[in-house]
């Protein structure tokens, strides 16, 4: 899958698969795809609107991933407050880190998309970055 690729996979909520996918389910696709990294558990049974479960299923990941500054292939772990709220991955366009993510379209919402780090940055109170 190529990163063109990845833009075309669907919203789908708690989708895992190229033929629809959430932010987490987006991110792992490009992880291993884009990066040839490992995979990600699914982690299948976490609803991306129950932050609560995504904040624990985050947390118990990141005991395999150290805090990193923004770089290609890095996880971005969005949070407000203590909950991780979303999830994307880093990338990099012509020499510019950006931000791959997805999100369930309407409502100014959106379906996958690339967003520049610094203004995705801003959205949340806190980003931390992981990798591997």
């Amino acid at each position: 899958m190529t990163l063109n690729d990845l833009l075309n996979v669907p919203y789908l909520a708690n989708g895992r698969q190229p033929d629809g996918a959430d932010c987490y389910g987006l991110t792992r696709l490009a992880r291993v795809h884009l990066f040839g990294k490992p995979w990600m558990p699914e982690h299948g049974a976490v609803e991306g609107s129950d932050k609560r479960a995504l904040t624990k299923a985050m947390l118990s990941e990141s005991v395999n991933y150290r805090v990193c500054d923004p770089r290609p292939g890095a996880i971005a772990c969005c949070y407000r407050g203590r909950l991780c709220t979303h999830i994307a991955i880093v990338v990099e366009i012509d020499g510019r880190l950006m931000i791959l993510e997805t999100d369930e379209p309407g409502k100014g919402r959106h379906g996958p998309r690339l967003v520049n780090l610094r203004l995705f940055q801003q959205r949340f109170l806190r980003v931390v970055f992981y990798d591997d």
